[in-house]
This record gives structure tokens, sequence and C-alpha cells, in this order.
């Protein structure tokens, strides 16, 4: 599962990932949540960074709603299912990001961390994209592919995204479907960190620097949405 990511500086995306393109300057993130527009790259581009709204919507839908429950596809059944069966094929993008929350304790108080890896790097993805619309008023949107969590997420939830290694990301965005699915594995658990975080931002509105901020001391103030 991911429902929250960071995305705090998009410039150092092309500095870690100098085959793509960021033709112009996007804003810092802190506490990206679904429907926001996300930045990627698609399989089928030419390696130019574009926006896509996080959710993804079939071309079927009726609206744009649909999407809010399409924020993550389970890996194991990308092929079997309609919804992402085109896309696998065809639509794949890498979404990049600094960091995702999680979520631990009881439904009242739960408290949020965010994930990293290695030093804190900006990384990728495994997600799908889409076309919803006409073409005057298209929407591109996408979904987070997920898989079972390594050793440090297992005790947050029983999903984590599939983070894509260096190695994995020509296979998920140009290589056949089997290539593709056999990179969608747990992150190495030894080369991520995880740091508890201010519940302020439980609020999807609190898009600021504190939300990526370890806490150091006792927060009394619990907000959630």
């Amino acid at each position: 599962m991911c429902a929250r990511f960071s995305l705090a500086d998009p410039t150092r995306i092309p500095e870690r990932y100098p085959q793509f393109k960021l033709r112009r300057m996007w804003p810092r993130r802190y506490n990206i949540a679904p429907t926001d527009d996300v930045l990627a790259v698609r399989g089928d581009g030419d390696g130019e960074i574009v926006p896509l709204r996080w959710g993804l919507v079939p071309p079927w839908a009726k609206d744009l709603s649909a999407g809010q429950k399409l924020i993550n596809a389970r890996a194991e059944t990308l092929a079997e299912k309609p919804v992402f069966r085109a896309a696998l094929q065809s639509r794949r993008c890498a979404i990049f990001a600094d960091g995702f929350f999680e979520w631990t304790g009881p439904k009242t108080q739960r408290t949020p961390y965010r994930f990293t890896v290695e030093d804190g790097r900006v990384f990728a993805f495994a997600g799908l994209w889409e076309r919803w619309g006409p073409r005057d008023a298209r929407v591109e949107s996408c979904t987070i592919v997920t898989c079972a969590p390594n050793a440090l997420l297992t005790a947050f939830h029983d999903r984590m995204p599939v983070i894509l290694t260096d190695d994995a990301l020509d296979p998920w965005l140009h290589g056949e479907v089997a290539d593709a699915l056999a990179v969608t594995v747990p992150y190495d658990a030894a080369r991520m960190r995880s740091a508890e975080v201010t519940p302020a931002m439980n609020r999807t509105s609190f898009d600021d620097p504190r939300a990526i901020e370890p806490v150091t001391g006792p927060v009394s103030v619990r907000l959630f949405e």
C-alpha cells in the first residue's frame, strides 16, 4: 500500500536519473496525496518527466472519481485484471519520490512513519498510466504498483510500493511483460530507513517541510482528516 509520499526537490530527479528530462520547474511536495499530480516518466515516451494524476482512471470510467479507488495496483494480479491488463502491456511508467509514509497504532491515534532509500536519494516507483476523456480535455492518470512487504515494512502493512532498482528500471519501462513483472519485488530492507514524523501530516492539506522531518521529541497534537 502507498497512500502518501513526498518529493521535496524535483530538480534532484535528473541529477539521479540523467537519462530523463525535466523541462520546467515543479513545486516541492512534502505530502502528496491521491488525486494530486505526481511526476513520472512514461515507458513509451521520449524520456520527458511529465505530470500524471494519481489514481488511475480507466478509459471506460464515467468520471474521475473512479481513480480514487485505483491509487495502487497489486503486482501479482496486473496481468489478470482488465483495469490494468492493457496498461501493463504498453503504458508502464516510473513515478518519482524521495520517501513514502505508512502508519502504525490504533485507529484513533495513528502514528505516521516516513520511509526513505539509503541516503534519502530520489527513487522511482513502478507505475501504470492511462488516458481518460475526450481529446480536448484529456486526463492522464496513474497507479503505483505494490508487492509484498520487506522486513522493514512488514510491521506496518501487508503491502509496500515496488521501488525500482537501477537495474530494474529499463525492464519495467521497456521490457516484455514477463521481464517487467519479474522486477516487481520487495526492495532490500537493508537499503531503507524509517523515521517517525509529525501526525500533522495526516491532513492532506499539510504540505509543509515539517511533514518529512523526523520527530525528535514527544508530539502532543494528533491531527486527522
